[in-house]
């Protein structure tokens, strides 16, 4: 076995082989420099692990970052073909190379959060935490902690989810989120549902909407509320219905024709007809802007 630096990882074949320079193989110098340069080192290729297929575009690809340290073999007498068949995390300039999760340290713990999201159940232990981060920042978490085992999924940007050892899921998207169904979509929620916006709500329905609520409904409006129906509307009320007018010099307007089937029962301390025609009992009355008392 020997070791050496990963020093370049731009195969140009793009099969995730790297070029590697191996302790007392390619670390001679002359006047500081190296004799051999980087690019004339071979392209080492790199042994995968037995759990991934490595054909036909199967499997895991090679993600040696340069300055891995690696463990490998000479595979011919002349010290050019080099297998890599490892890496060693240890320490780079004093800092781990293991990821900063496994140790129990979340770097991402002053990220910004929802007023009404639940705290994250982040608590791994040495070594419980199965971490995955690529070099731009994403990141996987398989942590198997005893009693906070959970899954994350992070995108450099800070969008992630996590499901925490109770089976609760916390997604935080922080910019837009889009959607397609291509066919039928069902939410089923045996507790309650919130949905807070902060902003404007569009909702636009190209065929019927069904609401069916099993206890009462609440609309509380604090600006205009405005229905353009083109068809017919019906107002059913087992019991009684109510309209409430507060506030001095408000109305009711009903502009079109009026039919009551049933009775009409009038209580107020005045009541004003503008415009009406009276049963035969009064026929030709003039209009009154003052009380009727006929």
């Amino acid at each position: 076995m020997q070791f050496g630096i990963v020093e370049n990882i731009n195969d140009p074949l793009k099969l995730g082989r790297v070029k590697v320079r191996i302790y007392g193989a390619h670390d001679n110098r002359e006047n500081g420099a190296y004799k051999i340069k980087t690019e004339d080192l071979a392209w080492s290729q790199v042994m995968m692990p037995g759990n991934t297929p490595a054909i036909s575009g199967q499997g895991h690809s090679v993600n040696l970052a340069i300055g891995s340290l690696i463990v490998g073999i000479f595979l011919d007498t002349t010290k050019q073909e080099f297998m890599v068949m490892g890496t060693l995390p240890t320490k780079t300039d004093g800092a781990f190379d293991n990821n900063d999760r496994v140790r129990s340290i979340n770097p991402h713990v002053d990220d910004p959060k929802g007023d009404y999201e639940p705290p994250s159940a982040f608590a791994p232990e040495y070594p419980y935490n199965n971490v995955y981060e690529t070099g731009s920042g994403h990141a996987k978490e398989y942590d198997d902690t005893p009693g906070y085992e959970r899954i994350m999924e992070r995108h450099k940007s800070g969008t992630q989810y996590e499901i925490q050892p109770d089976g609760t899921k916390i997604e935080r998207v922080v910019r837009d989120n889009y959607q397609l169904v291509v066919g039928h979509d069902t939410l089923e929620v045996y507790g309650n549902v919130r949905i807070i916006v902060s902003g404007q709500a569009d909702i636009a329905v190209a065929n019927d909407v069904n609401l069916a609520a099993g206890g009462n409904l609440t609309a509380d409006i604090t600006g205009n509320m405005t229905a353009n129906i083109t068809g017919t509307t019906s107002l059913i009320g087992v019991d009684n219905i109510k309209i409430d007018v507060t506030g001095s010099d408000k109305k009711i307007t009903l502009d079109g024709d009026v039919d009551i089937t049933g009775n009409l029962r009038l209580t107020a301390e005045g009541i004003t007809l503008n415009t009406h025609t009276h049963g035969s009992n009064n026929v030709d009355q003039a209009n009154t802007d003052e009380p009727n008392t006929n």
